[in-house]
């Protein structure tokens, strides 16, 4: 057990509160007994978390290291979660804010299938950010979905994917809603990608997965949070697909920001280790709560060098209009996706106008113009 795991968290103070919370965690997260337990010298050298570091951040928050045997995790996802964040999630004021990886265990996962270079040599497309929208709204007919689809491909998109809240209780009504929206796709003739949303009992997930990929589609939209962190990294590496992973029911995790997970890590490193090519995120600005930092760091996270696994795209979006478009450019790169779902769907003209607006708002932004 000689290569080890680096947890980071963000505890209370003061500084010997601190020290105190760390070493708690150190033995919650492996012994699971109180610090005055007699353990053997045996258990207490190899299997206890170590205390590696304690500094102050800001407003009475401290930062505290922890690293465990990477053995421990055995190179499984779930295994992960519960050893850096199991019972400590159950405590108030101790939020894990980033973790350092050995190569081993990184060495157990495949990661994004296409990511950032694979996406972009199946699209054809370099040079600029990538322009996404959802299909929307629910109870809208397959008919009007096809035809909204159609006409952001004829506008120059190039991802349209189902709303994450549309979903089909029954695999016949899924086939005919993904069948219609992909034929009408493929009736003009474009490179536009359709990712239809991933959303069924888990007995159900495999034969919707293959029915998605038997049409000639080549990813699906997904929620992480609800189908599970292990389902999406099974998905991923048993079928050569491109993986959306949508935010919905995830916010519990980072969204008290004294608790929880950090945005970046949750969004960004996990994401990526279960094998998602594209994070979505509500953009900073939008209708959620995120801030600029954290948008940044969530990108940043997707993108870094991360062992042998590929780069993955952000896809921020909720809300985004015109308006949003330098701002994006700006923070966000050219290796982006731009998810502008409503504003793009309601714009004057329809859907295809929508699309040719923003894309050409792509081109002047990656331009400089």
């Amino acid at each position: 057990m000689s290569e080890r795991l680096i947890a980071v968290y963000e505890v209370a103070g003061p500084a010997a509160e601190a020290e105190k919370t760390a070493r708690a965690i150190a033995y919650e997260e492996t012994v699971e007994v109180p610090l005055d337990f007699p353990l053997k010298a045996s258990i207490r050298e190899n299997v206890v978390g170590r205390v590696a570091a304690v500094a102050p951040t800001h407003e009475g928050r401290w930062r505290v290291e922890v690293d465990f045997p990477a053995a421990l995790a055995g190179g499984r996802l779930g295994a992960f979660l519960n050893l850096v964040y199991g019972n400590a999630s159950l405590w108030t004021d101790v939020r894990l804010v980033d973790v350092r990886f050995p190569a081993s265990f990184l060495g157990s996962f495949s990661g994004p299938n296409f990511g950032l270079r694979g996406l972009r040599e199946l699209l054809g497309v370099q040079g600029r950010p990538l322009l996404a929208t959802a299909l929307k709204p629910m109870g809208s007919t397959n008919e009007e979905f096809a035809a909204a689809a159609a006409a952001f491909a004829r506008g120059g998109g190039d991802i349209v994917k189902d709303d994450q809240n549309i979903v089909d209780t029954s695999l016949e009504s899924f086939r005919s809603r993904v069948d219609a929206i992909a034929k009408a796709l493929s009736r003009e003739n474009k490179s536009c990608l359709y990712f239809p949303h991933l959303s069924a009992p888990q007995e159900e997930l495999e034969e919707r997965l293959k029915f998605i990929l038997d049409r000639g589609l080549r990813g699906v939209l997904i929620c992480p949070a609800i189908v599970g962190l292990d389902t999406l990294r099974r998905l991923a590496a048993s079928h050569r697909a491109v993986f959306m992973a949508h935010p919905a029911y995830s916010g519990a995790f980072y969204a008290q920001r004294s608790q929880g997970i950090e945005h970046s890590l949750y969004l960004g490193t996990l994401m990526r280790l279960a094998g998602a090519d594209i994070s979505v995120f509500p953009n900073a600005g939008g209708r959620f709560s995120f801030t600029r930092d954290e948008c940044l760091s969530i990108t940043a996270k997707a993108r870094a060098p991360f062992g042998h696994l590929a780069a993955m795209w952000p896809a921020p979006g909720g809300g985004m209009g015109l308006g949003d478009a330098e701002t994006m450019a700006a923070d966000f790169g050219t290796d982006a996706i731009w998810l502008v779902g409503g504003r793009l769907l309601m714009h004057a003209g329809g859907p295809e106008a929508g699309a040719r607006a923003f894309r050409e708002k792509v081109l002047a932004c990656a331009s400089g113009a």
